[in-house]
């Protein structure tokens, strides 16, 4: 008996180890790296037991294998940020991937706020295919959930590794909790050609992250009734100014913003407006991903996307968003510093919402139940009136004498200020003042909706012989800002703008003369706080990473006549200008929405728009708008730049547009 037992134990630990060699087996077919957040799990196909011939054969739907993969990574033993930024940049587009919203080098801001930084670099490339998500949005809308999705990437100080990786579209699908077999192939076939396209352009090591398990509540998701106007642009704008003021409030950043219904809204008729933010918390982030024990790896989930839209004919905001508990589950963190700070946030979001009035409901594809809010239009006295604009009334003005012409925008102390200050006066008036001191007016945009910010553009010979030279075009204008939110005006100064946009071509006493004539224009004139040492400005940029006055946009290409027809007539167009060389200068509004940012940094700096494009020998060029933002708030810190994260993108976008 004890030899019959010796025989079947040395049996059992034979069959126990053949069946974890063959376990192991099934997972070779991937490279898994070496660390402890990407070592391979068993999966609990491997586990099943076959059960006894004497129980009956289940005739169920055989389910879909699910994989254990969280994140593919690529890892290359060196820096490779030029090239990672240069593939999402421009590489992602030749095959239909757009850049949304970047986010480089999040490890200075993290180094200029906290003092210390263990990442060499960290970068959010939220990236999206729109041809092949807005049709699945008709499907299941929670595909956006993760669209646009993050690119990643990043190197720590101490390691000679670059890493580049992005979750795997399996896990999002299932994050979601997506079933729908025909979606979830169309889908994970969307990300086949990126990841051949990575192989190709950048190579590296191919490994994987795995995960075991999920949260226990992997969505939140919410829907939110509201009395819908007769325009529902009135609504949206409404609810998207209190939303970003809500949790900016509350200590998160928009981090990204991206309209669906913007181009090609077609191919989502059911839908009368589908966004997504991207929301990130600073303090959380730079905890998480940065600083002793670090987890860049979960960059994989940031930004947070939440999604929002309004199908045809309602009046129902739905909202969702993955959990933050995804990042500790998958990712097993479990520390208690990140572990709680992780349940703080997904308390504090839904709370969030919730104080704007929208209502929790459970995570189910909405297009397949009934709302639990009342999706009937109710007819009230908002549906049915349109909303009027009010504008003020302009009076007629006579030119002004000035007694007492100011020395303001000279170089003191090798400090130039960048704009003037004035006493308020209407639109109207500085017209008048404009035209009587020689100066030609090229016209007027109201920037937000009230009507409390006006720029008036101006030119004059001496700005038109600056421009005069190739890519010298932008300092063919200037302007005035009639700001009646902080009551003055604003003038900008020749001499600032001058050094900044002729670089080595500056001209002192060309950008002097005009200088002297507004003093002389203009009564009771002083120097603007905002400004720079006046030598730094030929070379400025904002920080590390951050482009030059040469880091132009190129927003359209062709003949330049076409270009200047196709643009005026989108409607957007404020100003042309024709400069003695050929080129031609156009001032273009920008989106509402993209104007905004101007009483949220600085409603005394806002004469930056409209925004100048140069089209001159076949292109249409900006000036990054990272740039000349920068430029025209030169007091804006690196944590205010963070707040208006979704500008820069959408000022180049709003540009985009006009020659499409």
């Amino acid at each position: 008996m004890k030899k019959l037992f010796e025989v079947l134990l040395v049996a059992v630990i034979f069959f126990s180890l053949g069946m974890y060699v063959g376990q192991e087996k099934d997972v070779t077919d991937t490279v898994i790296a070496t660390t402890a957040e990407t070592t391979a799990v068993k999966t609990s196909e491997s586990k099943s037991k076959s059960k006894p011939e004497s129980e009956p054969k289940a005739k169920a739907k055989p389910k879909p294998t699910r994989s254990t993969n969280l994140a593919v990574i690529y890892t290359f033993d060196e820096d490779i940020e030029t090239e990672y930024n240069e593939f999402t940049e421009k590489k992602v587009q030749t095959i239909g991937f757009a850049l949304t919203d970047p986010h480089k080098r999040v490890n200075d801001h993290y180094k200029e706020k906290y003092g210390s930084t263990k990442l060499d670099f960290l970068s959010f490339q939220s990236i999206v295919n729109d041809g092949k998500i807005k049709p699945l949005l008709n499907i299941d809308p929670r595909i956006a959930a993760f669209s646009p999705f993050n690119l990643l990437g990043y190197k720590k100080l101490n390691e000679k590794q670059t890493y580049v990786m992005h979750l795997v579209p399996e896990v999002i699908l299932d994050i979601i909790g997506i079933d729908d077999e025909k979606l979830r192939t169309a889908y994970i076939e969307s990300f086949v050609e990126l990841d051949a396209l990575i192989e190709k352009e950048l190579g590296g090591t191919k490994s994987y992250i795995k995960y075991d398990k999920f949260a226990d509540k992997r969505m939140m998701n919410f829907e939110l009734a509201f009395d819908r106007p007769k325009d529902l642009t009135d609504f949206v704008d409404d609810f998207q100014e209190k939303f970003e003021e809500t949790f900016e409030e509350g200590g998160y950043l928009i981090a990204g913003y991206y309209n669906f219904k913007e181009n090609g809204e077609d191919t989502i008729p059911e839908y009368d407006a589908f966004w997504t933010y991207a929301l990130c918390h600073f303090k959380f982030s730079y905890t998480v991903f940065d600083n002793e024990g670090g987890r860049p790896k979960a960059g994989i989930f940031a930004p947070c996307a939440m999604y929002m839209y309004i199908k045809k004919d309602t009046n129902t905001l739905v909202i969702g968003m993955p959990t933050l508990a995804n990042w500790g589950a998958t990712l097993k963190i479990d520390d208690p510093l990140r572990a709680d700070f992780i349940k703080k946030l997904d308390k504090e979001i839904p709370a969030l919402l919730e104080s704007l009035g929208a209502k929790a409901v459970p995570n189910v594809n909405p297009l397949t139940r009934e709302a639990t809010t009342s999706n009937a239009v109710t007819k009230t006295a908002s549906t049915a009136t349109e909303t009027v604009e009010e504008k003020k009334p302009e009076a007629l003005a006579t030119p002004r004498v000035v007694t007492t012409p100011s020395t303001a925008g000279h170089i003191e102390k090798e400090f130039v200020s960048a704009y003037l200050r004035g006493p308020l006066a209407t639109a109207a008036q500085v017209e008048a003042d404009l035209k009587n001191a020689g100066f030609e007016v090229l016209g007027t945009h109201d920037i937000d909706k009230k009507g409390d910010l006006t720029s008036v553009i101006f030119t004059c010979p001496s700005l038109k012989k600056m421009a005069g030279k190739k890519t010298r075009g932008f300092m063919g204008v200037l302007k005035v800002l009639v700001d009646d939110v902080n009551k003055q005006i604003s003038i900008s100064n020749p001499l600032y703008f001058a050094k900044a946009y002729l670089q080595d071509d500056f001209d002192k006493a060309a950008a002097t003369k005009v200088l002297d004539k507004l003093n002389q224009t203009f009564e009771g004139l002083g120097n603007a706080k905002d400004g720079m040492e006046f030598d730094d400005l030929s070379g400025y940029h904002f920080a590390m990473s951050m482009p030059y006055y040469e880091d132009m946009e190129s927003v359209a290409s062709g003949d330049n006549a076409k270009l200047i027809e196709k643009a005026k007539a989108s409607g957007s167009v404020v100003f042309e200008l024709t400069l003695d060389s050929g080129a031609t200068l156009l001032g273009v509004k920008l989106d509402k929405r993209t104007t905004k940012f101007a009483k949220k940094i600085g409603a005394n700096n806002a004469s930056v728009i409209p925004y100048t494009v140069l089209i001159e020998n076949g292109e249409a060029k900006i000036l990054a708008p990272k740039y000349n933002l920068a430029l025209h708030y030169p007091l804006l810190s690196m944590t205010g730049f963070m707040t208006i994260a979704t500008v820069p993108g959408a000022i180049l976008k709003d540009c985009e547009k006009i020659f499409q």
